[in-house]
């Protein structure tokens, strides 16, 4: 009896305990390759786009910024000509904001010159008034002349040297501004030419004046034709 009860204490204890259910969890191996092959590729895209980031950036590096071109030829005399009526008169005479050209107008003139000091000055106040003023309208144009070839020389001379650079031009955008700076430097040349132009037409014009001045002093000396002869009372 008592083994009887025993047991059926145990039957009743083990029916009380609630029964345990075993789970498996389940791995989908195929949905783990593919998505180890997405970020595979997610990663190569990703080195892609920073590969063309990088080049994208040099690319604008070679085009952007400042190479110093602006520096070059920076001691080049560019204005070495007058500007206007009173800097040419000023030169004329010997003086001005232009040295170089009043003293080539001084050398010209005493180059130039035929009569000696004591010659000229054996001449009428108005001759040699007249004299003086040829002699500096002559020695004016060929000292403007003589300026303008040594000062073309030298900057053909740099313009060469500015195309010379290119080839050692380490980037385009240095060599778009070498471009530039030689187009910025025949421009000048061709204002120059222009600028000669009008001077020597303002040289003309000055020897205009003489000759006029020249012709009135020989009326005042001479008197008119067709009063030349007749008696005075």
């Amino acid at each position: 009896m008592r083994a009887q009860r025993f047991l059926l204490t145990i039957g009743l204890a083990v029916s009380a305990v609630p029964a345990a259910h075993a789970q498996w969890a389940v791995i989908d191996v195929g949905a783990i390759g593919q998505l180890i092959q997405e970020v595979a590729t997610l990663h190569q895209q990703l080195m892609t786009a920073e590969a063309q980031l990088s080049q994208a950036e040099g690319a604008l590096q070679t085009m952007t910024g400042t190479r110093g071109m602006q520096t070059l030829l920076s001691g080049t005399v560019r204005n070495y000509l007058p500007s206007s009526g009173p800097q040419l008169l000023a030169a004329l005479e010997g003086g001005g904001a232009y040295p170089g050209l009043a003293s080539s107008v001084r050398v010209n003139v005493a180059n130039n010159a035929v009569l000696s000091p004591a010659q000229l000055s054996a001449l009428s106040p108005a001759d040699q008034q007249q004299i003086v003023a040829e002699r500096r309208t002559v020695a004016l144009r060929q000292a403007v002349a003589q300026e303008a070839l040594a000062n073309s020389s030298a900057r053909f001379a740099s313009i060469q040297s500015l195309i010379s650079a290119i080839a050692t031009a380490e980037d385009q955008k240095a060599i778009l501004d070498l471009l530039a700076r030689i187009s910025a430097e025949l421009g000048m040349l061709q204002n120059e030419q222009t600028k000669l132009q009008v001077l020597e037409q303002a040289g003309a014009a000055l020897e205009s004046a003489n000759q006029q001045q020249q012709r009135e002093q020989a009326i005042v000396g001479q008197g008119r034709f067709e009063t030349r002869f007749t008696p005075v009372p």
